[in-house]
């Protein structure tokens, strides 16, 4: 075998390697504890709100928003590389996978903006 040969196979290897490590990464729960504040047409309420936000490898997105003692599950509107956006307790959820920002959209005009971390 050529060092050509050689450094062809290598290379296969190390894409092959980090295919199946995407894959791995990708088949774990994502658990995530989100903070931030609502806000209406008058600025940001004073206090700050707390939600889970459970993603699985398989549905169903599980969210425990503020005051509930259980996780609701959710309907999975649209989920892509990007956004996942979900619909639950009359509200509608748009998570970004790459900035971590959570977004709430309640019927009444109210809008929660969170910023979500691994728990």
């Amino acid at each position: 075998m050529s060092g050509f040969e050689k450094r062809i196979l290598a290379g296969s290897l190390a894409s092959a390697l980090l295919a199946a490590s995407c894959v791995l990464a990708e088949a774990a729960d994502l658990n995530l504890v989100c903070t931030g504040n609502s806000y209406g047409k008058d600025g940001p309420f004073p206090t700050v709100e707390t939600v889970s936000l459970t993603i699985p490898a398989s549905k169903p997105v599980m969210v425990a928003l503020p005051g509930e003692t259980k996780p609701a599950q959710a309907r999975t509107i649209a989920n892509n590389d990007i956004q996942l956006k979900f619909s639950v307790a009359g509200l509608t959820g748009e998570y970004f996978h790459f900035t971590g920002d959570l977004f709430l959209i309640r019927p009444d005009g109210k809008l929660t903006r969170l910023v979500c971390k691994p728990s």
